[in-house]
This record gives C-alpha cells, structure tokens and sequence, in this order.
C-alpha cells in the first residue's frame, strides 16, 4: 500500500489534484476570511462610533428639553406676580413667551379658576380649565383624588394637540395653599424642528413614561402619535428600546420623558460600502487567480500524468516490437489495404512497409532486392478462358509466390498480373538469383483444374538492388522494371538483374536450362 502513494501522488495525477485543490480551497477561505473579518471590523468600528455619537447626542437633547421645562419655572413666578396684580407682569409674561419657541400657548388662573392672563388674548380658555380640572383634582369640589405638590411641574395628557403637551404648575401662597394655576403648551415638535439639520439616517424621538414616542424626527421629517398620553406623575419605568440600527436614550431628569437617539445601520455603514466593495473586488479577483492557478497546476498534473502513460506505452512497444512486425500485414490487412483478389498487400502498402524496410536497411550492411513479376501470356489466357479463370490463376500465382518465400519477405500485387517483391537481409548476391530462379520454376510448374482447366504460364522478374540501383521505392521499381522489359525480351520465363554487364550478373530462363543475358 506505501507503495503506491508516491505513484499515485506523481504519476497518476489525481493525488496532487486533491492536494491543489485543498490547498486552494485552504487559501481561498483565508482569503475570505480576512477580508470578512476586515469588513466587519470596520463595521463594528462605525457601530460602535455611531452609538457613542447617539449616546451624546440623546445626553445633549435631554439636557437642553430639560432647561425648556425648567424654564416653566421662571414662567411660574411671574404668573405669581399676576395674581399679585402687578400690570406689567402680564405684559413681560408676553414678552417672554413670544421669544421662546418652546411654548405656543400658555395661561394663568387664580384658585376660583378665574382666568387673570392669556398668551392669546382669549377672554376664556375653557381647554385650559378642564386640563386643569383633569391635572389637579382638588379643584373640583367633588373630588377626594390628592392634589400634586404645590409648586411642582406636571405633564398633561396631549388629548387634541398632537406634539404638543400641556404642563401645569400650581401657585403657592406664602401659607403653601394653591393660589392659582399656571398653564402652557409645550411644543416637542418645535423643539425636534431645531435638530431637522442633523440629516438623513437619524430617529429622534420624545417618549412617554410607558416608552412610546410621542413625536419622532425620522430622516428630518416629524411625525406625531398621540396614542398615548403622559401620565401626571412620576414613574421610574425603564423600557428597553429595540429601534433598529444603534439606538440609545437619556431620561429627562425630573420628568417622565426620555430621549432617543437611534441611527440606520444602512445610514452608519454608507460610507464603508465603496471600501467594503473594494475589499470584495480584491478577494474575488485574488479567488480567480487561485482558482485559475489551481486548473493550471490540475492540468499540469493530468499532462504529466499521461506523459508517464506514453512512458510505459513506449516501454511495451520496445518489448513488443518484433511481434508487432511479424503482425504487420494483419493490421495492414484490417486497414483495407490488401489486394481485394489476392489478399497480399496492395501498392500502397507495399509502398509504405517497403519505404520503412528501406530505412532500415541504410543501417544493415545486407543486400536488399526488388522483384518486379510480370507474368506472361496472361492477356490470351484471360480473353479464352475468361476473367473468372484470370482471377483464379492471379490467386494460385500470389500463393505460390508467397509459399516460395520467406515469411518476412514483402509480396505484393501492383495491379493487373503485375507483382512486386522485396526481399530483405540477403548476405549474397547468388542468393538472390537462387530465389528469383526459384519462383520462375515453381510459378513455371501448370497449374492443374483451375476451373476445369490445365494453364500453363511463366514469370518475367526484373531485380534491382538496393543501394546500388536507387535508394528509394520509386527508384528501385523503375529500374526493376525496366530490367523485367528486358527479360520478357530475352524470350520470356527470365530473370535479369538491372545493370547486369556492370555486375556480371546473369539472366535466368526456362524451362530448357539457364542463359546469360547482357542489359
């Protein structure tokens, strides 16, 4: 088994591609990681910014409603002056609500619940009246409920003012019996308008004690809600907000109302986004490169791979070569490429296995010989007897040519009644005119019921020899067919090497005995 690893991991290629790809894949989830991890530090740094900012803000807003409350107060004591009858109480009461955007309305009555100043001008204010009727119970004679602390500030119930809230604070006397009432309109709406410039993204909202906003600025826009009104006393209820986004407030100290600060997570992470695109950007392009390289080194991996796999294919091929050589006309023969009559290889194959012998024997210090055959008197035999008989007598010829041979010897049909044969690693030169006086006699012999008939017939060769008479197919076939011209001419039933007279070579005939003839 320990073996097979380091094969698996070289050479078959699916190791290392597991490797690539886990390395990759290890790669890319840092990758991701850091720059997830980047993005979210940062978004956690301006969440983080945004609340502390909102926490400020909600300490800053409380503290400024808180001196408007307060500011009642001051108006308190002037409404004592009223009742006192100083005449220019009133008028300074006037001047200090006209300059104070916090308040709209406001009114002074004296302990019969006679009206003794109006903001307004109004000769009656019978809202005012039943606010106070409703806030401070003891006026009503028929009413048992404990009256608020004389001198203190209570929020009313905001019935009919949307935003607007009354406040109601009772005049002491010098004995602190109630002497009177003063009566003013908050506006939490003027007071949210002067905070419109904060911009988009923010929610500021005014809450009761139960923690429902009584008037909200959401993205400088008021909107009201009077579903519920302020309860006229104290409460220590602390609600827990669940606003969206970071969301912080700040109770108004010494009344029943709390400011909230809450800020868009979309409106606090706007400015990262383009950062935050880069980052991605730069991780996904960076996550192409691994990717890409991870399918180059996986293809390089696979060529390799098969690289090995030629390796060992061109190892067996070393070890199989002669049994492929001695198979070489079967698959010459399954690629259509035998003599559709004769079934030996046709001119084109000859051609390229004769080529490749040749090759080989450049280096062979061997004779090598081309037989071009020509069979004579066939053309009368064919027109007699017909082509069937030719056919019959073509097949006889090349098997009698081919048991005349050896096995490795190249035998073939050019065409017609010509053949052609290339013997191979000949040390002798007579060898040859032993083989080529060979096939003239066995072809020679009668061929006995070839279709109910006796034919006789005979070979013309011409032999040319390699390198001596040309180094190529072509070459050899020419000048082996012109020596087989020249046999035909010396009577037929011949062989002639080419260039005899150079050689000294002779010309074999039949059947009466053997003569020499000059090229």
């Amino acid at each position: 088994m320990k073996a097979k690893w380091p094969r698996a991991l070289i050479q078959d290629g699916w190791g290392l591609s597991v490797c690539f790809v886990l390395l990759s894949s290890l790669v890319l989830v840092v990758i991701w990681g850091i720059t997830m991890m980047h993005v979210s530090s940062e978004k956690k740094m301006a969440m983080e910014s945004a609340s502390g900012e909102s926490k400020n803000m909600a300490a800053i807003m409380a503290s400024n409603l808180n001196d408007r409350l307060d500011r009642a107060m001051l108006y308190g004591s002037v409404a004592n002056k009223v009742l006192d009858g100083d005449a220019t109480a009133a008028e300074y009461l006037n001047l200090l609500f006209n300059g104070d955007t916090a308040y709209v309305r406001s009114a002074v009555f004296d302990a019969e619940m006679k009206l003794r100043y109006s903001s307004s001008g109004s000769p009656t204010e019978g809202g005012f009246a039943d606010l106070i009727r409703q806030m401070h119970p003891a006026t009503s004679s028929d009413s048992d409920d404990a009256a608020p602390k004389v001198g203190t500030i209570v929020l009313g119930k905001a019935e009919g003012y949307a935003w607007r809230v009354p406040l109601l604070i009772s005049l002491n006397s010098p004995r602190n019996n109630v002497r009177g009432f003063f009566v003013a309109v908050l506006d939490l709406g003027r007071f949210l308008t002067d905070y419109q410039k904060i911009g988009d993204g923010y929610r500021i909202s005014v809450d009761g004690a139960s923690g429902l906003p009584l008037v909200t600025l959401s993205d400088g826009k008021l909107i009201g809600n009077n579903s519920e009104g302020i309860v006229n006393k104290f409460s220590s209820n602390e609600n827990t907000r669940s606003l969206p986004g970071v969301s912080n407030y700040q109770k108004v100290a010494g009344y029943p109302l709390t400011i909230t600060v809450s800020m868009d997570p979309d409106f606090i992470v706007a400015d990262l986004r383009q950062s935050h695109y880069e980052y991605i950007r730069y991780a996904i392009v960076i996550s192409i490169a691994v990717v890409t390289l991870t399918l180059i080194l996986i293809w390089i991996s696979y060529h390799r791979k098969r690289l090995y796999q030629r390796l060992e294919r061109s190892e067996r091929e070393k070890i199989c070569l002669i049994e492929q050589l001695e198979k070489e006309k079967t698959r010459a023969y399954q690629l259509a490429s035998h003599d559709y009559l004769t079934g030996i290889p046709n001119r084109m194959l000859f051609n390229e296995l004769a080529a490749a012998e040749l090759s080989r024997a450049k280096r062979s210090p061997n004779l090598y010989a081309l037989f071009f055959i020509d069979l004579d008197g066939f053309k009368p035999i064919n027109d007699t007897l017909g082509h069937a008989v030719g056919d019959i007598l073509l097949q006889s010829v090349a098997q009698r040519l081919c048991a005349s041979l050896r096995e490795y010897d190249l035998v073939a049909r050019l065409g017609g009644d010509e053949f052609v044969v290339l013997l191979s690693d000949i040390k002798y030169q007579s060898q040859i005119a032993d083989i080529a006086d060979k096939l003239v006699k066995t072809v020679g012999a009668p061929f006995v019921n070839i279709a109910g008939h006796e034919v006789c017939t005979s070979l013309s060769i011409g032999i040319a020899l390699f390198p001596d008479d040309g180094h190529t197919v072509d070459e050899l076939l020419s000048k082996a067919d012109t020596a087989m011209y020249a046999a035909k001419k010396a009577g037929k039933g011949a062989y002639r090497f080419h260039d005899s007279g150079m050689r000294g070579a002779h010309v074999g005939r039949l059947p009466t005995g053997t003569r020499y003839l000059s090229a």
